[in-house]
């Protein structure tokens, strides 16, 4: 996975832009803890989406409920967001993105009443950067299997498979975090990641 100190992650610092500039919406409508404001704005509620509210898929992605669910998950954008920009492009990393928080949001409703969660009310972005950690999984991955005999490259597969593991630990953990959505987002995520990571390091090579 490359960096460089002379790139800038626009598309992540757009997607950061964009959260904040929903959070201040949020604020004027009533407050970010407020759940008639968020209901307005877009939350996630499984049985308006099955009544044909869809755009719910979208507008819960880009919703926070409080200050430090809106730090924490900016704050792993920031990081998270622009690994995957500069290692991937900022069209790979967009559509990883949105799909991984989408596709959750869809799957988390789909799912909603066989597990018993159909009363569920969620925000957050979460999902979405789940998506990235498992497009971080992909990637490690593929390049364990290019180099298997590289020590650095076992070791960062296993790192980040450790990582993986503590994160849905802490999923279970806090009861206010849905794991469920985490779960779906993560594996759309790495699903799709490994589509694409595979299409771009062939097309390096042709």
């Amino acid at each position: 996975m490359r960096t460089s100190r002379n790139q800038i992650a626009y598309t992540t610092y757009i997607l950061i832009g964009l959260n904040l500039l929903i959070y201040g919406l949020e604020i004027k409508l009533g407050g970010s803890q407020s759940s008639i404001a968020l209901e307005r704005l877009g939350a996630l509620i499984p049985e308006r989406v099955l009544a044909g509210e869809w755009w719910r898929l979208i507008g819960a992605n880009f919703l926070h409920y409080g200050s430090f669910h809106l730090a924490t998950n900016m704050l792993s954008l920031f990081f998270i967001g622009r690994l995957i920009e500069f290692s991937l492009g900022a069209r790979y990393y967009l559509t990883i993105y949105l799909v991984s928080g989408i596709g959750s949001m869809l799957t988390f409703t789909l799912f909603a009443f066989r597990l018993g969660l159909d009363n569920a009310f969620l925000v957050g972005a979460s999902a979405a950067i789940m998506g990235l950690i498992g497009a971080i999984l992909a990637i490690s991955l593929q390049i364990w299997l290019k180099r298997r005999n590289s020590v650095t490259a076992k070791r960062r597969l296993q790192q980040i498979i450790l990582i993986v593991i503590i994160q849905f630990i802490f999923d279970n953990i806090v009861p206010q975090i849905s794991f469920h959505a985490h779960l779906f987002g993560f594996v759309i995520g790495f699903l799709i990641s490994s589509v694409l990571v595979f299409v771009k390091f062939n097309l390096k090579e042709a």
